[in-house]
């Protein structure tokens, strides 16, 4: 787990995929959103070890970077793909990077959040399914067209450029939306 300096009443929790790390371009530039927005950042760095069950050792690693950043006044999480298994126990503002709605775990936690939510997916990613009817006033979705399950179109990194600059355009919203209310 890395921690990345900023303001301390306010931070980012960052939580991977399984195949998607910190260091790939969604949870990369949300990183640097929230640095840009003078928020500190827990990132769960790591891989889940092929002999456990991902789900169980990402709320596990959930839980630890929750823990680290309870002593901010503000916490949001980001998390991508398996980063939404953490959803059930998150109950403040979230970004949810192609959440696996196909888990009805994780959509019904999504469906029913309290805080401000950003959903981002695509209707082409499989584990999007039919993504979430809330009509909750908190839960705003995202959801793109011809995207594969990385928000990337295969063939096109100039369209997948332009994807994620609107991503981290929504994430640099989000945060900045939460900067000033605890």
């Amino acid at each position: 787990m890395l921690q990345h300096e900023g303001d301390p009443s306010r931070c980012v929790v960052l939580l991977p995929g399984v195949r998607y790390f910190s260091q790939a371009p969604l949870l990369w530039f949300a990183r640097e959103a929230a640095q840009a927005g003078g928020w500190s950042v827990v990132e769960v760095d790591e891989r889940a070890p092929a002999d456990e069950d991902p789900f169980e050792w990402m709320r596990g690693r959930a839980e630890q970077a929750l823990d680290v950043a309870s002593g901010a006044e503000q916490v949001v999480v980001i998390g991508k793909s398996l980063g939404s298994a953490a959803a059930p126990m998150v109950s403040g503002p979230a970004i949810w990077l192609t959440p696996l709605l196909t888990r009805q775990e994780i959509a019904d936690a999504i469906e029913s959040a309290i805080a401000p939510t950003l959903l981002v997916g695509s209707r082409d990613d499989p584990s999007w399914g039919t993504g979430i009817e809330s009509g909750s006033p908190v839960v705003d979705t995202f959801e793109l067209g011809g995207l594969d399950h990385s928000l990337q179109v295969r063939g096109d990194p100039s369209a997948s450029l332009a994807v994620l600059r609107d991503v981290t355009a929504r994430v640099s919203s989000f945060l900045a939306e939460r900067a000033g209310s605890p």
